[in-house]
């Protein structure tokens, strides 16, 4: 496989994988006695000014999705700050689900996070897919110029 379908792949697939997840409940939280299911495109959509609310570790971890666009950006220019925003977008992802509270209204008060749903995985996916064609990328594209 070469370089361009690989990129194409890593893209289509990743791409694919953050549409399909925009479609599922993120997470389930218990926010004052009330379990909710949290769409996953709710917080695509609010993530990006989530500080206004006092949300500042949830802006943290949305800044996950400029990190793979721009890391898109980059792959498709063959220029190596892919795989490092790839990785710091792939971490920022995996952090979250280490988390046992949310952000759940705001007032500031937090919502236990009483699981993941399909659209957090499906999400993490997509990025994990995009940092592991980068890689994969990067690593056929050393070991061509090692053998020129």
């Amino acid at each position: 496989m070469d370089s361009k379908q690989i990129k194409f792949l890593t893209i289509a697939i990743s791409l694919l994988l953050l549409f399909v997840s925009l479609t599922q409940d993120a997470i389930v939280v218990n926010y004052s006695g009330e379990v909710r299911n949290d769409s996953a495109l709710g917080y695509f959509l609010i993530g990006a000014i989530a500080f206004l609310g006092g949300g500042l570790f949830e802006e943290i971890i949305w800044l996950a999705n400029p990190l793979c666009l721009l890391a898109i950006i980059y792959f498709l220019k063959n220029n190596e700050k892919a795989v490092l925003l790839s990785l710091i977008a792939s971490g920022l992802a995996i952090s979250f689900a280490f988390w046992s509270e949310i952000l759940g209204a705001e007032s500031g008060a937090l919502a236990k996070i009483v699981s993941f749903g399909l659209g957090y995985y499906l999400w993490a996916s997509s990025i994990l897919v995009l940092t592991t064609g980068i890689l994969l990328n990067y690593k056929m594209s050393l070991k061509e110029s090692l053998q020129s």
